[in-house]
């Protein structure tokens, strides 16, 4: 697996940034859990997908429960973007379920299933959040506001 720089309250400026970073840490774990389960590792398979879930469990609960909320104070749209974004998480947590069964099960098969579910939602999903949410949500708030709610992203 690839070494991800750790993070730091000084690293971000911006909502965008942290939550990119973010995307791209998660998915370093992923590629990690799906190269094990292609070489038939499963105990190294089931240690790195755990990591990859827990990330990524994280980042939707941080974005469900302090960015879609502040987003939506901010910008007025209610039941809009973060609406449909809610909807695919729930997709994404689907997902997640297919590939642990797969890697609790020892099931390559299962896995890749769970896997290409995935892949098919967070393309387009993750473009949204990095083009279009995340930086709307920057703008709308001042820097001092901007650099506090990186600082509480990162400690969630």
């Amino acid at each position: 697996m690839s070494a991800m720089p750790a993070a730091s309250s000084s690293s971000f400026e911006s909502v965008t940034s942290y939550l990119g970073w973010d995307h791209h840490r998660i998915g370093v774990l992923l590629r990690a859990a799906d190269d094990a389960v292609g070489e038939n590792r499963f105990a190294d398979a089931t240690r790195d997908y755990d990591r990859f879930e827990r990330g990524l469990l994280r980042h939707l609960r941080i974005e469900e429960e302090l960015l879609f909320p502040v987003f939506e104070a901010r910008s007025g749209m209610v039941g809009g973007p973060t609406s449909v974004m809610r909807d695919e998480h729930r997709l994404v947590r689907r997902a997640l379920g297919l590939m642990r069964s797969g890697v609790d099960a020892g099931d390559a098969s299962v896995f890749r299933d769970g896997l290409r579910f995935f892949q098919s939602v967070m393309p387009d999903h993750n473009a949204k959040e990095e083009h279009i949410l995340y930086p709307t949500l920057d703008g709308l708030l001042t820097g001092a506001e901007r650099a506090a709610l990186v600082a509480r992203l990162q400690r969630e």
